[in-house]
């Protein structure tokens, strides 16, 4: 009981001393840490893609991880970043010609060494912007696709660092 109590006061404490709780989501074995209070709204089983949401915030995220060796263009002899390239080029390529959209892709952060590439995806018709952080972690690919708040938009800065905080686990 009194280890209880010391890992309570713990919680209690961090949380105060940092001023902002998380929420803890676990996806297929990937735990990712939200700031704040998030509620999950729908799955879709074909992606493994969940909707998230942050009502105060007015913010929505979908997280989608899923084992590389799924994809049609896995192959063992490519690195991870190789494959993570292949996928990036796989999905907007798909948004480009087959999505039924009129869109614009932007590629903005890529790292080799982390295995990541963040992107935006632009869709013109239906006046949505998207920041998506594409990486592989631990044979994995996932993604996070961050849907920003239409009365108060967060800085393209800002949303590269939200990505980064919720992938990284800062």
């Amino acid at each position: 009981m009194k280890y209880i109590k010391i890992i309570f006061a713990f919680f209690i404490f961090t949380n105060l001393s940092f001023g902002q709780s998380k929420s803890p989501f676990l996806i297929n074995n990937e735990l990712f840490e939200l700031p704040g209070k998030w509620k999950i709204n729908g799955y879709l089983e074909s992606s493994g893609q969940y909707s998230i949401s942050n009502k105060k915030l007015n913010l929505g995220l979908s997280i989608s991880v899923r084992k590389i060796e799924g994809f049609d263009f896995y192959s063992k002899d490519l690195t991870e970043f190789e494959f993570l390239n292949k996928f990036y080029i796989w999905e907007t390529e798909y948004w480009a010609k087959d999505g039924g959209e009129k869109v614009e892709i932007e590629k903005i952060e890529f790292n080799e060494a982390e295995k990541y590439i963040i992107w935006k995806i632009v869709l013109i018709n239906k006046n949505i912007e998207n920041y998506i952080f594409s990486g592989v972690r631990n044979g994995k690919l996932i993604l996070i696709d961050f849907k920003d708040n239409e009365k108060a938009p967060k800085s393209k800065e800002e949303k590269i660092a939200f990505l980064k905080n919720i992938y990284f686990k800062k």
